[in-house]
């Protein structure tokens, strides 16, 4: 099995780029990975369909989404990068790095006020298409230059502590030059 390296954390804490220049640098190594986001951008996907009606809604004639129909959309996405993309390269032994998990689902499904029992619900599905599949290691960002609304930083650091027993949590402040950043990445990433 490959290794998954999950980049998780608010908006605005620099998750995609940093994620790029990690991808960058373990190419220039000769490293091969491959690198997805939830719900998706990649070009002729179902996530890239639904990171534009999430962000842009009118354009497809939708005058709004409830919060749980969003979620459901975000999770809809993420089982179909994950069975057609991600767990076939991972069973050919690939790496992968992701930007965003099931945790931002669960975030901000909880801050848009969908009932727990919902969202437990609907990420059971997530979770079962993830079989024993779990990350390598998540590294969940932080900035301080980023106004995080305080229910949003507070769910993230008790699913971190939660999580932290089935697979490693590092906490990585993205405060420095994207390169040193990345190399601090990048040092747990090789020895993984």
């Amino acid at each position: 099995m490959g290794r998954l390296f999950v980049f998780e954390g608010p908006d605005g804490v620099g998750k995609t780029t940093t994620i790029e220049a990690v991808e960058k640098r373990l190419h220039d190594s000769g490293q091969a990975c491959s690198r997805f986001s939830f719900p998706g951008r990649e070009s002729g996907t179902l996530g890239a369909h639904i990171y534009a009606l999430h962000h842009q809604p009118a354009q497809f004639g939708v005058e709004g989404l409830s919060a749980l129909s969003l979620q459901i959309l975000h999770v809809a996405a993420h089982v179909d990068t994950i069975e057609q993309r991600i767990l076939p390269l991972l069973r050919r032994g690939e790496t992968v790095l992701l930007d965003r998990y099931w945790w931002s689902t669960w975030i901000y499904g909880s801050a848009a006020k969908v009932p727990v029992a919902q969202l437990n619900r609907l990420l059971s599905v997530e979770h079962l298409i993830w079989q024993e599949v779990t990350p390598t290691t998540l590294f969940l960002m932080s900035r301080s230059s980023t106004s995080v609304p305080q229910e949003i930083a507070q769910t993230y650091r008790k699913l971190a502590e939660r999580e932290s027993a089935k697979y490693p949590v590092v906490s990585i402040k993205n405060e420095n030059r994207i390169d040193l950043v990345a190399d601090e990445i990048l040092k747990i990433v090789a020895s993984s």
